[in-house]
């Protein structure tokens, strides 16, 4: 029975907790500020979520169970773009702190987008491959256990989330341009997808998964950033 229950209630105690941590953190570094990268990721991921569950739309067709609590227009939980929120914002930031105040916009918004898609990699098989809390309908690619339009529909849904962040704007030299919280943050969040995932022998999502962590280090490592990222190295 604990088990049973333990499905809905940790999963969205997750989410809630996820949530409050990073607006928290955001309040004492941002101030108000963050409320606007908070609407733009949240309507932007409902817009793309609610075309998915609905038309199949970037993701793939799928369909949402009662596990994650009341959905909004009956499709998509109101807990989602919340976690849409607090993944892009660190995957957003830990990009600035790898390419360093030099890179342009477009860099940083596509690495980001990669490092966002990366949590689904093993999030998605995870979530949906060994529990269910959301169905895909039709067969998805055998080996990654999710179609691969998944993955395309995340780095896109990235892509507009971080354009709408860099429009906005961060604050100038904030905390977080040297703060280890992204990086703690993100591998908090990963922590659990890819432990299911190991568990569950889905060695390809996990290996993709380290591959795409390890050339991140080799590019804060090529950009003297590693210091930054909390890893021995040198800081231009």
């Amino acid at each position: 029975p604990i088990f049973a229950a333990s499905y809905p209630v940790f999963a969205q105690l997750q989410i809630a907790i996820g949530f409050w941590v990073i607006a928290n953190e955001c309040q004492k570094t941002l101030g108000t500020k963050w409320i606007k990268f908070l609407f733009a990721a949240a309507t932007i991921s409902f817009f793309m979520e609610y075309l998915g569950t609905t038309r199949g739309i970037p993701f793939g067709k799928y369909s949402y169970t009662s596990l994650l609590g009341w959905k909004i227009g009956d499709h998509v939980p109101l807990l989602i773009p919340l976690s849409w929120f607090f993944m892009s914002l660190p995957s957003y930031w830990i990009a600035r702190q790898i390419l360093g105040p030099t890179q342009g916009r477009l860099v940083t918004i596509i690495l980001g987008s990669v490092l966002l898609m990366t949590w689904d990699l093993t999030l998605d098989p995870a979530m949906s491959h060994l529990t269910p809390f959301w169905i895909w309908e039709g067969a998805g690619n055998s080996v990654l256990k999710m179609p691969i339009m998944n993955l395309v529909g995340w780095f896109f849904t990235g892509l507009l989330i971080l354009t709408a962040y860099e429009l906005i704007s961060l604050p100038p030299s904030p905390k977080w341009n040297r703060d280890l919280f992204p990086i703690k943050f993100y591998a908090a969040n990963l922590l659990l997808p890819f432990g299911l995932a190991v568990v569950g022998e889905m060695w390809i999502s996990v290996s993709a998964t380290l591959v795409i962590l390890l050339l991140c280090f080799g590019l804060a490592r090529a950009n003297g950033r590693t210091r930054v990222l909390g890893v021995l190295g040198t800081e231009s």
